[in-house]
Order: C-alpha cells, then sequence, then structure tokens
C-alpha cells in the first residue's frame, strides 16, 4: 500500500511537472550600445521601462552600456546573427549591408537636433529608412539626433586651418572622410571603444563627434580642446534583429514599435541639454570648448555643403533615399 502510494505521488509529480503552468518564459531584449550615460543610453532605459512595463514583463529588456557586449563590429554581428536582439548606433555603421544608411550624414543637410529628428521621422522618410537592411535582417525601431559634430583634439583648433595634416577619428562614413579630407586632415573610421586609447598614444591627433558622446567617455582627459563645427547633425537608431522581431506576438511587436515612435522626441531634447550640459562640464573637467569664428564656420560649410550631391547622386544605391531625406529637410526646415 505504501508503495502504491509512492508510485502514484511520483505519477501525480511528472504529471505537474509536464502539465501547462499558463505562465510563459519572457522573451529576453537585449539593447547593447558603445557609449555610456548620454541620450543612447537614455534612450534604452526608457525603453526597457516602457517596454516591460506596456507587455507586463513578456518581454524582458537588459541594457548594456559601454560596449559591455563587445566592439561595435561584433555588436552588429550579433544583431545579424540573432545572438543579440537590439543594438543603438548611428547608421553609418550599417553602411556594409545598405550604403543609403550614409545618406542623414551630408552636411549641412540639417541646421538643428530637432531639424533631423523631424526630417528623418517624416511619414515619406521614416519606414523606409529604417528597413533598408530588413531583407538582410537587420530592422529600425526608432531615429532621433544624437548629437552634432564637434573635434576633440590633443592641440587646440581655434581656425579650421589648425586641423591641416592632423589624424582624426571619423564615423564610418564615406562622406566623414571627405569632409576632413578637404580640410587638410586625414579622417581614420575607428571602433569607438578604441579611440580613447589611440589619442592617448597619440595614434591619433583627436576625434570628430558629439561632445554627447565624447564627454561621458572622458576624452578631455586626453584631448583637452574641443571645437564644435556643427558640419553635420549625428542620427542615432535602435537596430533589431528582424527575425527575432517578426517572432514577437502581434501584440509585443506593435508597443515596441510604438514605443520606438515615442522615444525619437525624447531622445532629441535630451540630446540638446546634454550637448549644453557638457559644453559646460567640459570646461570644469580642465578641458576647453573653443568657438570657431562664425564667418568662417559658416563659409566652410558652404563649400561643404555640395559634397552630398556630388557624393551621394551619383551612388545609384544611395541617391534615392538621398532624395527622400533632401526634400524632407526642405519641407521641415
Amino acid at each position: 500500500m505504501l508503495k502504491t502510494s509512492i508510485l502514484s505521488a511520483a505519477a501525480f509529480g511528472v504529471a505537474m511537472a509536464l502539465a501547462p503552468t499558463g505562465v510563459s518564459a519572457a522573451t529576453v531584449m537585449k539593447i547593447g550600445f558603445a557609449t555610456i550615460n548620454d541620450g543612447q543610453h537614455k534612450s534604452a532605459d526608457w525603453i526597457a521601462k516602457e517596454v516591460m512595463k506596456r507587455t507586463n514583463g513578456s518581454i524582458d529588456v537588459k541594457v548594456y552600456p559601454a560596449a559591455q557586449l563587445g566592439k561595435i563590429p561584433r555588436q552588429i554581428e550579433g544583431v545579424l546573427f540573432g545572438t543579440q536582439e537590439a543594438f543603438i548606433s548611428p547608421p553609418g555603421f550599417f553602411k556594409g549591408l545598405n550604403p543609403a544608411f550614409a545618406a542623414p550624414d551630408a552636411p549641412g543637410l540639417f541646421n538643428s537636433f530637432a531639424h533631423q529628428t523631424k526630417t528623418m521621422n517624416h511619414p515619406s522618410v521614416r519606414e523606409k529608412f529604417l528597413n533598408l537592411a530588413t531583407a538582410k535582417g537587420v530592422t529600425g525601431v526608432y531615429i532621433a539626433a544624437a548629437g552634432v559634430s564637434a573635434m576633440a583634439m590633443r592641440d587646440p583648433v581655434r581656425k579650421l586651418s589648425d586641423v591641416k595634416g592632423k589624424k582624426i577619428r571619423v564615423l564610418a562614413s564615406p562622406i566623414e572622410v571627405a569632409i576632413m579630407r578637404s580640410l587638410g586632415a586625414a579622417g581614420t573610421p575607428m571602433a569607438y571603444s578604441e579611440v580613447l586609447p589611440a589619442i592617448q598614444r597619440r595614434v591619433l591627433d583627436g576625434a570628430s563627434s558629439a561632445i554627447t558622446v565624447m564627454g561621458p567617455s572622458k576624452f578631455y582627459t586626453a584631448a583637452k580642446y574641443i571645437t564644435p563645427t556643427a558640419f553635420t547633425y549625428i542620427p542615432t537608431a535602435m537596430w533589431t534583429n528582424a527575425k527575432w522581431l517578426a517572432k514577437l506576438s502581434e501584440k509585443e511587436r506593435s508597443i515596441l514599435l510604438q514605443v520606438g515612435k515615442e522615444v525619437a522626441t525624447i531622445a532629441n531634447k535630451w540630446s540638446e541639454d546634454d550637448t549644453a550640459i557638457w559644453e559646460k562640464k567640459w570646461g570644469e573637467e580642465g578641458g576647453e570648448v573653443i568657438r570657431l569664428d562664425e564667418a568662417e564656420r559658416k563659409a566652410a560649410l558652404d563649400k561643404l555643403r555640395p559634397m552630398g550631391d556630388e557624393i551621394f547622386l551619383k551612388d545609384p544605391k544611395v541617391a534615392p533615399m538621398y532624395k527622400l531625406i533632401k526634400a524632407a529637410a526642405k519641407e521641415t526646415m
């Protein structure tokens, strides 16, 4: 009798273990990026909070700043292969999947953070741009202005001729390299996590990026002089593995995409505010913010502005998207 009871209890335990509980495991969403304590980081945290709240935890979002999931190329591979669900970065890093991702990098295309964010979220642009690489496995969820171009340098740049002969890190975009070449400098694409050590070792003379990116990463410790140029505005976007996105339930996917739409204007405001904060803090940390003579800056921008047409209109893979963005930029100005 005792033996029968033990067997019955065991059978009941097995049955209970195999029976559906009605509670399914949450879908994990890892969001990685190379920076820290900037608009990208704040956006990731906001997305994580909103997605988990609105899905009642059915999507469990984890945020990994400061290249914790690897350098930029590794994280791009992670999203492509599905080992990482999401990655936040400027679109230019994905130009290997589609050269049209470089289209927003044209100098003089935008005149403010808000102008870029409105343009890239224009109905004629947004979905087409965020889906430029969907067929290759990567889909964008949000896009917003993240920063405005500035040069952090070991030696001061008080006039643009001071950059001649310098080796300066730029984004992985052909037009960024061309801008530096036109100024007489060598534009050098490099993984973000390697830039500060390269400046410290004098492999680089400086970097062209946004102060909102370089400030939190303490670039002022090696490149104390920063010169805002506003030649370009730098967008950032969150890229997801397209197959992972498609496997979400319709409700989960619609929540994530809606959160992506909502975060754009919030992220834009963070980037604007952080730029002002970091221009003040850069000086407080022992660096110096140098303002170019505005007439010189505008004259240089007038010379650089035609680059967009000269480079992108000649490239059939970029021209259609560039034309859409340029038309939307004119409409939203």
